[in-house]
């Protein structure tokens, strides 16, 4: 916010810098309307239409939300070209009493926040897949600051690059292995959704803030056993922040990030219903190499399910091969999209297997067999409803 105190000047300057910044950033700004409560019923606020993201606020906690993550996949491969990487990170904060979560802790032990830390790296060229989470109360081991990227979650660290646009993260591995990254957008923030609102479902409370950078380069170092392997690649980067993130009759949710060759990003999920159908509200969304964005919803496309994995650590059963058919809204174009894995086993059965999911590395081809380009596939609540846990 502009302070009252500021010079007649200064705040012309900034509006026009505050101009020139939303004209460059692509924003849905079509669909249905709908108009979200103010709160929940447990008294978190939702989030409101036509919020647009403020750099670098953006990027901090908003700890007034019930629930809030930030989220990093990415392909790399050793600089000498003999290895092949794809890595997991994420950062959960579940806020507490909604009447104090917004306040901040001063004790070492706090009481009013936690977190919850995913991390995983696939080695492809070697065929492991190591992954581990943890949950912690905020304090000594566990911190989200306000107003920039500032996070210390146990193993990963993540913070923005001093004096330039950009991340460094660091994620440490329970086998002592240590992945030291710095991750710099190569296109404008993208926030999706219909004025601003990304929707999870028919109810009007189910909404996020969900805002992406949708190819960042990456370079950086993967130590392991005392050994350091430069590396490098290109990542994906969202933050989404809600108060009730699904709907109650969904069962949970298959998402796809997919970074093209030809420079185009294209966003896709279904939403998947108890009753086995799709909730209207899931979308592809392509952004093009000029960062302008097109979308449609589960009428206008169609996820398959191609080949399936058969895990034997769960017994669960993900469809990890999928075909996504979307008739594109510009070109009018038929647009295919065929996602292998990788890798097989990438499943994330964290602490006790009570929420496993399947998040992998894998490879794009088109209608031909061509590949195409890379992809982070997700597959969850595949071993029970995801809507009740969520909210």
């Amino acid at each position: 916010m502009i302070g009252s105190t500021i010079t007649k000047g200064l705040f012309s300057a900034c509006c026009a810098v505050l101009v020139a910044f939303w004209a460059a950033l692509p924003v849905e700004i079509f669909g249905d309307w709908i108009e979200p409560p103010l709160q929940t019923e447990e008294g978190y606020p939702v989030p409101r239409p036509n919020t647009r993201p403020e750099i670098p606020s953006a990027h901090g906690a908003h700890r007034e939300y019930a629930i809030e993550w930030w989220y990093w996949v990415g392909h790399l491969e050793s600089v000498d070209g003999e290895e092949r990487f794809g890595f997991q990170s994420t950062v959960f904060r579940l806020a507490g009493d909604s009447k104090r979560a917004g306040l901040k802790d001063e004790a070492v032990f706090g009481d009013r926040q936690l977190y919850m830390s995913h991390a995983a790296l696939s080695e492809l060229s070697k065929g492991n897949y190591l992954h581990h989470e943890r949950i912690y109360r905020e304090g000594w081991q566990a911190s989200s600051a306000t107003g920039s990227l500032d996070l210390k979650v146990g193993m990963i660290e993540a913070s923005e690059l001093p004096d330039e646009d950009g991340f460094s993260m660091r994620i440490h591995y329970e086998n002592g292995s240590l992945l030291d990254l710095k991750m710099r957008p190569e296109k404008p923030l993208v926030a999706f959704g219909d004025r601003g609102l990304s929707r999870k479902g028919v109810d009007p409370v189910a909404v996020s803030l969900y805002w992406t950078y949708t190819r960042l380069s990456v370079e950086g170092t993967l130590t392991r056993n005392g050994k350091v392997t430069p590396v490098q690649g290109i990542s994906w980067m969202d933050h989404e922040i809600s108060s009730s993130q699904l709907g109650s009759d969904l069962e949970g949710w298959d998402w796809t990030a997919i970074q093209l060759d030809d420079g185009t990003e294209v966003k896709a999920y279904r939403l998947r219903k108890n009753d086995g159908g799709s909730d209207p509200w899931s979308a592809v969304y392509w952004i093009d190499a000029d960062s302008k964005v097109h979308r449609v919803y589960a009428k206008d496309f169609r996820w398959i399910e191609e080949a399936f994995w058969e895990s034997p650590e769960t017994g669960l059963r993900y469809p990890t091969s999928v075909r996504i058919e979307a008739i594109h809204p510009d070109t009018l174009e038929k647009m295919i999209y065929i996602l292998s894995p990788m890798l097989e086993n990438q499943e994330f059965t964290g602490n006790d297997g009570s929420n496993a999911y399947w998040e992998g590395a894998c490879e794009v081809f088109d209608a031909k067999g061509k590949r195409i380009g890379l992809a982070y596939l997700e597959l969850a609540g595949y071993g029970g409803g995801l809507g009740a846990r969520l909210d």
